[in-house]
């Protein structure tokens, strides 16, 4: 009788996920009503932004609005605590830069405003500016010294690939001379420096990429202080070239003249062509390219229905669905698509992606391969990308095999067997009840390929060339149907 009752008390605790036995601890499965709790919060209960945001200091901040041209006085006269009162000059300075960069206009050191200031930035004030144009159409620039982390020769070949994408734009030649006299001198600087008039010049920290001086001055200065990637330091170059020719600031995120460095650009954006064009007029004469008679192979691309299985599947901030397989993406709104370069779609992301999201709001598209993430913007890798998952999303383990966001705004990462919640708004994000088996989410499938939260506000699973669809009233995790029934259309 007793070992009759002990086999009943064993069976009670296995599960049965589609033929296969899951041994689950009754003491410690998550019921439904926990898994709610976490998923379906108030829409607005969480950030539009997941990363933890940057430690700067009310001292910090009250120094860099007055170096930017935010505080009119003197920080260190007026003191550096930003009291958040209404009329006192650094609330006006934090109100006056938030206006400035379309936040909420708080008058308040939040995170989005941390954020901000924390980020890369040109040097160039954001006010007071008086820009001009070269009088000339040809102009010559010379590198007085390169940046020490990298090397002279492609920190030279960088510098006149960012002078020859302004160039080809406009009616205005610009040529490199390596002695005598120059109208631009590039030159890496300390951050305490002078410039070619002998006038005190300084970067603001580290967080200061380089700045430039307007027409008919020119100089560059890049920061001493700075550790550069070539994606940086070309995009960066592009950015103050364009003072160094007569462009001030813009606040499109899209615009290589965005005061932050957000983003890297390898070309120039058509809205700054069109700025700069505006100055000079169009080219009109037409650069020959050297003639090759090398044949160029067609690459043949393997087309979605003949996949076996996706790495991932993701919305972009349009709303469109794509599958990423290997090297390439598929739209799933097409018939059976041949494969597209993931990186014609999204510059410099790798193929055969672990993981994809797109945050809440649609702002943000976070990719993952191994140890690293990666995040977009309209398509466009954000500066300093990409980093450690570890420091973006802390709590968040390596080797993801799917991952998808909450209605909410809380991450659910799986890999394997387990899985984590990361929940912006608490300390630390991933609470230490995680990770835990993915059978908390009943009949769930073990090593998924995918995860989405699509626009039908419906969750996936993905598997091979199935899919599951999780219900949301008890957590469980349906039977498994064939792709081609709501996502390949083969």
């Amino acid at each position: 009788m007793i070992a009759l009752l002990l086999t009943v008390l064993q069976i009670s605790s296995i599960q049965f996920t589609y033929g296969v036995p899951v041994y689950i601890d009754p003491d410690t499965a998550i019921k439904p009503e926990y898994l709610q709790r976490n998923s379906l919060e108030k829409d607005d209960a969480l950030p539009l932004d997941p990363r933890p945001a940057p430690e700067v200091t009310e001292r910090e901040a009250a120094k860099f609005l007055e170096e930017m041209g935010f505080l009119n006085h003197s920080a260190d006269e007026i003191g550096t605590r930003l009291d958040q009162v209404e009329g006192d000059p650094r609330w006006i300075a934090l109100v006056r830069f938030q206006k400035q960069f379309q936040l909420p206009e708080s008058g308040k050191l939040d995170d989005d405003t941390r954020r901000l200031i924390a980020a890369p930035k040109c040097g160039v004030s954001e006010l007071n500016v008086d820009s001009e144009k070269w009088t000339k159409p040809v102009i010559t620039y010379k590198i007085n010294s390169f940046p020490n982390s990298l090397e002279p020769t492609e920190a030279r070949k960088l510098i006149g690939q960012a002078f020859g994408e302004w160039s080809k734009h406009a009616n205005l030649d610009i040529v490199e001379v390596k002695q005598g006299d120059a109208d631009i001198f590039v030159s890496d600087e300390a951050p305490d420096h002078q410039d070619r008039m002998g006038f005190s010049c300084r970067f603001l920290k580290n967080t200061t990429v380089a700045h430039a001086f307007f027409p008919e001055i020119g100089d560059v200065h890049y920061n001493r202080a700075k550790s550069y990637t070539p994606d940086e330091f070309l995009s960066a170059s592009m950015h103050e070239i364009g003072h160094s020719l007569g462009l001030d600031h813009v606040m499109s995120k899209s615009s290589i003249m965005y005061p932050l460095h957000i983003r890297y650009h390898m070309e120039i954006p058509i809205e700054d062509q069109r700025a700069l064009q505006a100055l000079y007029g169009v080219r009109t004469t037409i650069r020959q390219s050297p003639r090759t008679t090398t044949p160029v192979p067609v690459e043949s691309t393997p087309r979605l229905c003949s996949l076996d299985k996706i790495d991932t599947i993701v919305n972009d901030a349009s709303g469109q669905t794509f599958a990423l397989a290997g090297n390439y993406y598929y739209d799933l709104s097409q018939r059976n698509p041949a494969g597209r370069r993931i990186s014609s779609k999204w510059p410099r992301l790798p193929g055969s992606i672990d993981a994809a999201f797109t945050y809440r709001g649609g702002r943000y598209t976070f990719f993952f391969k191994g140890s690293r993430v990666w995040v977009y913007a309209d398509d466009q890798l954000e500066a300093g990308y990409p980093r450690a998952i570890s420091s973006e999303l802390p709590g968040l383990p390596n080797n993801l095999d799917a991952a998808y966001v909450t209605k909410a705004g809380s991450i659910v990462a799986i890999r394997r067997k387990q899985y984590w919640f990361y929940n912006p708004s608490k300390r630390p994000q991933v609470s230490g009840h995680f990770p835990r088996l993915v059978y908390d989410f009943h009949n769930m499938p073990v090593n998924l390929d995918a995860a989405l939260h699509h626009t039908d506000r419906q969750f996936y699973f993905f598997k091979g060339r199935e899919y599951y669809r999780l219900n949301l009233t008890n957590f469980t995790v349906g039977p498994p149907s064939a792709m081609e029934s709501k996502w390949f259309k083969c």
